[in-house]
């Protein structure tokens, strides 16, 4: 559960989005299918053709609703992750609007890993193709809490003959939600993650980076957080099988994947980044100090307990939970013994480390 990254305090959304890939809300409820692309057959495509362009998601982390001509992929996230790492340069503009300017040349050269082809017109045309999807959707997002969202992505995409490349412009409502949420930077880790060729492990992976203590997740509590439709029997077996087939593809990134279990165990990731919502310094400033001052579990690692009637050492301290809830805390010692300590009262995330601290603190060995 050690966290190494350096978090970064008081920005503007500019300098917010340069050490950023995206916030965290984006991976946690399914803007983007966990899929390369839709079938018209699928479950997913009939439904969202069926409510006219329309398709609403309800998960532990919120409500979506997401409206176009065409649903997101993770085509579209991995598009959208190059541009954001690999941009230009990431203007403001005075009608509180944001533009990122790329080359579509090394955008296209980071997607796919190949240096230009004889292809480069068909490519280049694809991509803005991919970029005008991400342009038309509409999406609205209702928190645990009930404040709403609504905006697009992007407003445009242009060519900018100054700069002889082209630019997205972030849409200023999008700007307003990304200001106050927290977002990620896995910018070390994409050039990895583009290499996964399956997009159902590429959603796992990325929906796992957004979690920043150790933790232990169901498969299929996974499954709901990204919107795969767990209702189809036949569908749901392919995955499973899929999954299983790449435990060791998923140790890479930090996650172990029990398939008999069927239970994730994310270990966490230390190349992931963490950047707070861009409160007023003040509020940032506090928010911070009781970070560095308050006492947590990490701080019980190697301390001696008693262990049923013995003196043990912590070794590890790590949760499980079901969607947003965590259930209880592990803590595993250097004799490999497991002491689980359940969330009985249902407390907040916050609210139980404290219980945990509590509880571990009773069990120290005293000479």
């Amino acid at each position: 559960m050690e966290n190494k990254n350096k978090q970064l305090t008081f920005f503007n959304v500019v300098e917010k989005i340069e050490n950023s890939t995206t916030t965290v809300t984006e991976l946690r409820i399914p803007i983007f299918s966990p899929v390369q692309k839709l079938s018209g057959n699928s479950v997913t495509a009939r439904e969202f053709k069926k409510n006219g362009g329309i398709r609403t998601i309800q998960t532990s982390w919120g409500k979506v609703e997401i409206r176009g001509r065409k649903l997101l992929t993770q085509v579209h996230r991995d598009l959208l992750d190059c541009i954001y790492t690999h941009a230009t340069k990431i203007l403001p503009l005075p009608t509180e609007e944001v533009v990122i300017i790329f080359s579509q040349t090394k955008i296209l050269k980071e997607y796919s890993g190949e240096e230009k082809s004889k292809s480069w017109e068909t490519q280049t045309k694809w991509l803005k193709e991919k970029i005008k999807e991400i342009r038309d959707i509409t999406i609205n997002y209702v928190d645990t809490k009930g404040n709403s969202f609504d905006f697009n992505l992007i407003s445009h995409l242009d060519y900018l003959e100054e700069h002889k490349a082209y630019s997205i412009t972030l849409d200023n409502r999008y700007l307003k939600f990304y200001e106050r949420e927290l977002s990620i930077n896995y910018k070390k880790e994409l050039s990895k993650l583009l290499k996964v060729d399956h997009a159902l492990i590429k959603a796992i992976i990325r929906w796992f980076f957004t979690h920043k203590k150790e933790s232990r997740f169901k498969l299929i509590t996974v499954f709901e957080a990204l919107g795969f439709p767990i209702d189809s029997p036949k569908t749901l077996q392919v995955a499973k099988r899929d999954v299983a087939s790449r435990v060791d593809e998923f140790h890479t990134f930090g996650i172990d994947y029990d398939p008999k279990e069927e239970m994730f165990h994310y270990l966490g990731n230390t190349s992931i980044g963490f950047i707070p919502s861009l409160l007023s310094r003040e509020e940032t400033l506090i928010e911070n100090v009781v970070v560095v001052t308050k006492k947590t579990v990490n701080d019980l690692l190697g301390e001696s307990i008693q262990c049923e009637g013995d003196k043990d050492i912590i070794k590890k301290i790590s949760y499980e939970t079901e969607g947003a809830f965590v259930c209880s805390a592990y803590v595993e010692t250097e004799n490999n013994k497991k002491l689980r300590i359940p969330n009985k009262s249902e407390l907040s995330e916050e609210q139980f480390e404290m219980e945990v601290i509590l509880y571990i603190e009773s069990l120290l060995y005293k000479e």
